[in-house]
């Protein structure tokens, strides 16, 4: 198969043409253009430890985009429109940053605001390419890995569960000199473009919109909590994130009460979060979101792209409800929402009349519970860590729940120009109360 032809059987677009977007891109694209920044940077960085075989490893990293469509997609504008264009080869280089010259005590401080600057870089969307890789040398045996791809054509699933993992047997295969052990990409995101503009053609839409316009009758958005300050216009620092990591004992309970309950560890998780919201809004009508995911169909699992759909998730939160009560309306709310989480958010917003060109209109605070396996590639020969970096989020307050190793923690992405570490940490304080009383 040469690179970049079809994996699916189906037609390539006539040159000079160009597919459309999917509609979570359609939101991202126009977010973007408006910012003029790039927000939407999706890195993976590693450190290295052990002998380390570059050559072997960007030649991995080339073959990971030789397979998939996605990393070597453009979005140039047509008629007015964004479309998306996949290009046959996209190379990858993989420039060596050599900070061993520097005294020990300060290759680290360089790494870092290497990487920082490089978070900051822009993507050209309409020219490409959208990766980029960069290695950073701290010693002989110790390097610093950054591959980003532009959040257009990934997602946290594409990372962790599909090109991590490939990268760990194409790197095991390069060191052998073997060529590649993996069988051709069963699809690819264009695949999933086409069928969600389908079946948003289809017979079933109108059914799922008649549910989406009885949950939203009427909805306001969430107004800021009273522990915000005003956020400075054109404000956009990168968020800061604070975590809780919940003694065990308390996840064991927590555990066992959604058990008894029969409801899931986040519907519990999420109704103890909306009651700490209705402390600090003068509304009990909560309107937050939830990330879901368009792989609802087996043949995208291992395709690589931007899934990730919004679902407006509403709630009636009484100061002196019984926290069952809550608990079982979140459960009945959230199966609902589940049941209709093919609608994509920027059709949904548009076909009721809630969309404004360029931003989400009604959402400011997103609360999910991550199941993506984040664990690091294991490169032969190879000690890997992640190293963390500065976020952005599109939403003042994203909360998300991490099951890992029989722990569970809590991360709190905010925007500091809403709220500060204050107020990010009494949220988080606040939470743990009311799940230690549950």
């Amino acid at each position: 198969m040469e690179p970049g032809e079809g994996t699916t059987g189906r037609a390539a677009p006539p040159d000079g043409a160009g597919l459309p977007l999917s509609y979570a891109q359609q939101g991202m694209w126009f977010l973007e253009r408006r910012a003029g920044t790039t927000r939407f940077a999706d890195p993976m960085t590693f450190r290295l430890v052990g002998a380390l075989d570059a050559t072997a490893l960007r030649e991995s990293i080339e073959e990971l985009v030789r397979r998939h469509e996605a990393p070597r997609t453009t979005f140039p504008v047509v008629d007015g429109r964004p479309v998306q264009r996949v290009a046959p080869r996209v190379p990858v280089p993989l420039p060596l940053t050599d900070l061993t010259a520097l005294p020990a005590a300060e290759r680290e401080d360089a790494a870092a605001r290497f990487l920082a600057e490089d978070l900051r870089r822009p993507f050209d969307l309409a020219g490409g390419p959208l990766i980029r890789a960069a290695l950073l040398r701290l010693a002989p045996r110790e390097h610093i890995v950054r591959i980003t791809l532009h959040h257009l054509v990934s997602d946290a699933w594409s990372w962790w569960a599909v090109l991590l993992r490939e990268l760990e047997r194409l790197y095991a295969a390069r060191l052998a000199g073997q060529p590649s052990p993996l069988p051709p990409a069963p699809s690819q995101y264009a695949d999933f473009v086409r069928w969600q503009h389908d079946w948003l053609a289809g017979p079933a839409y109108p059914g799922h919109l008649t549910y989406w316009k009885r949950t939203l009758a009427d909805v306001t958005p969430l107004p800021p909590l009273t522990l915000a300050r005003p956020a400075p216009p054109g404000d956009e620092r990168p968020s800061r994130t604070r975590w809780l990591t919940f003694p065990q004992p308390l996840y064991e309970r927590l555990r066992a009460t959604a058990r008894r309950e029969r409801v899931t560890l986040f519907m519990l998780l999420f109704a103890a979060f909306t009651r700490v919201l209705r402390r600090y809004v003068d509304t009990d009508d909560i309107l937050v979101a939830t990330r879901g995911g368009f792989r609802t169909r087996a043949e995208f699992e291992k395709a690589v792209g931007f899934f990730v759909n919004l679902l407006p998730v509403r709630t009636r939160v009484s100061e002196d409800e019984d926290f069952r009560e809550l608990l079982h309306q979140v459960r009945r709310t959230l199966l609902g929402v589940y049941a209709h989480r093919d609608v994509p958010f920027e059709r949904l917003t548009a076909d009721l009349g809630l969309r404004r060109p360029g931003f989400r209109p009604t959402i400011s605070v997103c609360v999910s519970f991550q199941t993506t396996p984040e664990v690091p590639p294991a490169l032969e020969g190879l000690e890997v860590t992640p190293v963390d970096h500065d976020p952005f989020s599109a939403y003042p307050l994203d909360l998300g729940f991490y099951e890992v190793e029989g722990t569970l923690r809590a991360l709190l992405t905010h925007r500091p120009d809403q709220y500060d570490d204050t107020a990010a940490g009494r949220l988080l304080d606040d939470l743990r109360q009311v799940l230690d009383a549950v």
